[in-house]
Parts: C-alpha cells; structure tokens; sequence
C-alpha cells in the first residue's frame, strides 16, 4: 500500500472520514492517532490526539504561551511523548498502515513529529493521513504530491462518495484479506 492521503476544508469531515475507514475495515496492524476536540460549553477548548488504542494526549489548547497556532498553545512535549513515539514504534516494528489524523500546523510544530514523517515518506511506509487544503510546509506538499501517493478531497456534500473510495482504494492496496 501506497500513500492514502486525505485532505478537505476545516469541518469537511477528514477526521470523521478517517476513523469510519479504521472501524470499517478490519484494519488489525493499523497504528495511529485521531484528533479530537475538545469542547466545554458548547465552545471549542482544544485538541487532543488519541492514538488507536485509546491513550489519549493533549495537542493544545486554548491559552497563553508558545508556540501557538492562533489562539492555541501547542503542547509539544505530551504529543512527541504519545503521538511521535507510536509513529516511531509503528514503522520500527513494521506495523502498518500507519494512521495519522492530521499532518497540520500544529503537529508540525514538532522536530521528532517532521523527522519520522520524512522517514515514513522516504521509506514509503503505509499510510492513512489527513492534510489541510492549503498548507504550504514541505512535508504537506510531497504527501501530496508524492507518485507514492493517492489523494482524496473529501467535502461535506462528497463525503459518502469519497468514503467508498477511500475504503476501496485501501482496500485495494492491502489485499483482500483486510476487508469485510
């Protein structure tokens, strides 16, 4: 399997999209986090990542300090500590594909975090990841425009068509064996 690299608009469904392709496929080697928001009275706090075996991190929240991404403070020590020591496991120990929700601004904050993503690419590991739109950082642009790569814009009005794509194209590239 190749690169399956999913990007779309803020709210256009990449995380929702992400994690119906883990829970639909019996993907048993897959390694990885989501993010996740987090919300208390009806407003948007900050984010965690929650890696698929449930540990769960802060990325950021909103606050003072640095380094920041608007009004977010990006906790890099607790995300290296979770998110990039199960990236680094995963390709150690050949466990694939490796699901990453998102490769944005914030997680590239992180040195460790661009480190093993330029090893996951030059190295051509398996992938599942999300990228926003526009980005101008190195790494978003050789995702997606890497041959190694499959690219998929999701939208809200697309996102049942582009599921059955994606699920298909991963699918595809793991073998049979991984689809119900």
């Amino acid at each position: 399997m190749s690169m399956c690299i999913i990007t779309g608009l803020p709210g256009s469904g990449k995380t929702t999209l992400v994690k119906q392709i883990v829970s639909d496929l019996t993907l048993e080697s897959a390694v990885g986090f989501i993010t996740e928001e987090i919300r208390r009275s009806g407003k948007r706090r900050g984010f965690d990542v929650v890696t698929l075996d449930g540990q769960r991190a802060p990325l950021a929240r909103v606050g003072k300090g640095s380094p920041r991404v608007g009004k977010y403070v990006v906790k890099l020590e607790p995300f290296e500590k979770l998110a990039v020591r199960v990236m680094k496991e995963a390709v150690r120990n050949d466990a694939f594909p490796i699901i990453i929700d998102e490769v944005g601004k914030m997680e590239l904050l992180s040195d460790q975090f661009v480190k093993i993503m330029r090893q996951i690419i030059s190295e051509e590991v398996p992938l599942i990841a999300t990228v926003p739109s526009r980005s101008g950082h190195p790494i978003v642009k050789c995702l997606k425009n890497s041959s190694q790569s499959k690219l998929f814009e999701v939208k809200r009005t697309t996102f049942d068509e582009v599921l059955a794509e994606t699920k298909k194209y991963v699918c595809e590239s793991l073998g049979d064996n991984q689809c119900p």
